[in-house]
């Protein structure tokens, strides 16, 4: 698996932070760090700037705009950031030494997956969950857009909310085609909410939609795997989980769990749609097996 800089640690959170309001060339050698932080601790100035296409003098406004007195100081903290967030030694050491066989494809699958799940939960940070909440709650409706692997996602969150929540909640993606998509983002307004899902290779249709939305006013959630993703610069509000795989483009796993948790911190939040679903379920008990 190869490593990228993690959302949890401090560099990747200044990248972040700065990320929209970067011009191409400053995303240029931030994509770089962001997915090549092992290179890049080891790179000279001149390095980064010729592996990402720009120039030593880009490099050097790079790292100040990231609040870095020079590019010695931003390489000492990429170095830091690397010691404390890349992955134990002995996840890595199995990657080398197991044999490749079905089993032990399976059984690393299953630690990936675990890897991505620690990450997702280091990079919650509880003033944007907090915000994310608010906007649930007092949305009059909720849009969810979400393709491919992240079809699966949003229509978990599609079921979940529903359950919980008073406001109209719309899978956009659910049937109908991209037409249809389009027809309901075109509608959007202050008072809704976007909650946009991707992971790579994002789809352009969910970032086309997602931006749709924000230019007519609505509040927009993103769920995506890393700052340098399409959707952060357009979402007010964003929850990380990695999708990495080492077999396949992406995993949606940690990225399920975030949906799941959203799920139950708002059914938490409704006591009353708790109770309902309660008394329906014990009215519907000759229905179910045990």
């Amino acid at each position: 698996m190869s490593h990228v800089l993690k959302p949890t640690t401090d560099l990747a959170h200044r990248i972040g932070l700065v990320y929209p309001s970067l011009s191409g060339a400053h995303r240029r050698a931030a994509d770089f760090v962001l997915h090549n932080p092992l290179e890049t601790a080891t790179m000279t100035i001149e390095g980064l700037a010729e592996r990402s296409g720009t120039s030593t003098a880009t490099v050097t406004r790079f790292v100040r705009v990231l609040g870095f007195a020079g590019y010695s100081e931003f390489r000492a903290a990429l170095s830091e950031a690397l010691r404390l967030a890349m992955a134990p030694v002995d996840s890595l050491a199995d990657a080398h030494s197991t044999k490749s066989t079905a089993f032990s494809t399976f059984v690393t699958a299953i630690k990936d997956q675990a890897a991505n799940l620690n990450e997702t939960l280091a990079a919650i940070d509880e003033k944007t969950f907090s915000r994310a909440m608010e906007a649930l709650l007092r949305a009059r409706r909720i849009f969810i857009i979400g393709s491919g692997a992240s079809h699966h996602v949003a229509a978990h969150l599609d079921e979940g909310l529903t359950l919980y929540l008073d406001a109209n909640v719309i899978f956009t993606s659910s049937r109908g085609g991209p037409e249809k998509a389009i027809r309901h983002i075109m509608n959007v307004g202050p008072d809704d909410l976007v909650l946009a899902i991707s992971l790579p290779r994002y789809s352009r249709g969910t970032v086309d939609l997602a931006k749709l939305a924000k230019d007519r006013g609505a509040t927009v959630l993103a769920l995506t795997d890393a700052p340098s993703s399409p959707l952060v610069p357009i979402a007010d509000m964003t929850f990380f989980a990695p999708a990495r795989n080492r077999l396949l483009p992406n995993s949606p796993t940690a990225t399920f769990a975030l949906a799941d948790a959203i799920v139950a911190a708002i059914a938490r939040e409704r006591p009353d749609a708790v109770a309902a679903l309660k008394e329906l379920s014990e009215s519907l008990l000759w229905t179910f097996y045990q």
